[in-house]
């Protein structure tokens, strides 16, 4: 029986990380080799790991960043002691914190590790990605670790995230959706998934908006996800008329499957499942020109990229697609084919299991 330890901070739905996590705790949950323990600090979304029983999880308090000086002791006396007490093989941190920590003890415990690298991290640039092997969600993370941290390429493997192919569908209809919002049939949908902040290019976003919305009093947006960049400006926008703010929630499938299109005009981005979601329902895409995004996006082939700081440039672009329906739909069934041959569920968790196999019989 393989003991595997994953560790993520901010177990949250509007977040990249913790759905991949998810997708992680679930896949080797039903794995008869795998024995499956989970740490995290807390998060809004504790309530789906009921889904997955077999899963032994723990909430020990830390944090990101610099906060970490104040839980540094703690958290390595309660990792590990769970660790020891678990009889823990394998641990797979998600954040350089749990990451060092883990590697401090790792030798004396005979235990290995493995990171996954899901973003642009910034600080303490001498510190972290010591464990065994290191999972980058996009050849741009990739880079930066090899660039930033010295670490060697051969010790990075690139993996995109995953997709699943079942789609679960939403507990409620478009009817009473669009009646409690004023949706007609004559609006056009567009989708932003994800936090509302600078770092997703939600500012510009705003302003391309307000140009749309000059031009076409149909144009609907959907905003779904976590509001924490100017909570007064983006506030106040997500008030006015035209726009409708979704919090963050089990499942968005449902939004999807009513948008046009789908955009993400980020200033980073290292590999967004949004994008993927956008492909895994066929929906044509705008995304910034920026990080994973624009290693995956082929503009004009399977999505459009954009300058994430010229909103003018995201309305033509926008508007573009909504009055040529059958270019969208062809770069949205174009996405469909690489997310399915790129980003299949199966084949990446296949991956992940060759890198613990090897790594226990060294």
């Amino acid at each position: 029986m393989i003991k595997i330890l994953h560790i993520t901070p901010d177990f949250n739905y509007c977040c990249g990380r913790s759905k991949l996590v998810f997708q992680y705790l679930k896949y080797f949950s039903n794995q008869e080799d795998y024995q499956v323990h989970f740490i995290t600090n807390g998060g809004d979304s504790l309530e789906r790991l009921n889904s997955v029983p077999r899963v032994n999880y723990q909430i020990i308090k830390f944090a990101t960043g610099y906060k970490n000086i104040f839980y540094k002791k703690k958290f390595y006396d309660s990792l590990k002691n769970f660790v020891n007490k678990n009889n823990i093989s394998l641990i797979h941190s998600h954040h350089r914190f749990p990451e060092t920590t883990a590697c401090q003890f790792s030798r004396e415990l005979n235990v290995r590790t493995v990171t996954s690298a899901h973003s642009f991290v910034k600080g303490f640039k001498g510190r972290g990605f010591n464990s065994d092997k290191v999972i980058a969600v996009s050849n741009s993370i990739k880079n930066f670790i090899v660039d930033n941290f010295k670490v060697s390429a051969e010790k990075i493997l690139t993996l995109h995230n995953p997709v699943e192919k079942s789609q679960a569908k939403d507990e409620f209809s478009f009817d009473s959706f669009k009646s409690e919002k004023n949706i007609t049939n004559e609006n056009k949908i567009i989708l932003f998934v994800g936090r509302l902040c600078h770092e997703k290019g939600f500012d510009k976003l705003i302003k391309a908006f307000e140009l749309l919305r000059s031009k076409n009093k149909n144009i609907i947006l959907i905003a779904a996800g976590q509001l924490i960049g100017n909570k007064n400006d983006f506030g106040l926008f997500l008030n006015s008329e035209g726009v409708v703010y979704i919090t963050p929630r089990s499942s968005i499938n449902y939004f999807y499957e009513i948008s046009n299109l789908v955009i993400l005009p980020s200033r980073v981005d290292p590999f967004p499942f949004v994008m993927l979601e956008s492909g895994s329902f066929k929906k044509p895409f705008i995304g910034g020109n920026t990080g994973g995004i624009a290693e995956f996006i082929e503009d004009g082939k399977n999505g459009l990229l954009v300058d994430p700081e010229n909103p003018e440039e995201l309305a033509d672009k926008i508007f573009f697609l909504l009055n040529n329906p059958e270019f969208g739909k062809t770069l949205g069934e174009n996405l469909y084919e690489k997310v399915t041959r790129l980003c299949d569920y199966n084949n990446y968790f296949k991956e992940v299991e060759n890198i613990y196999k090897s790594l226990l019989t060294v």
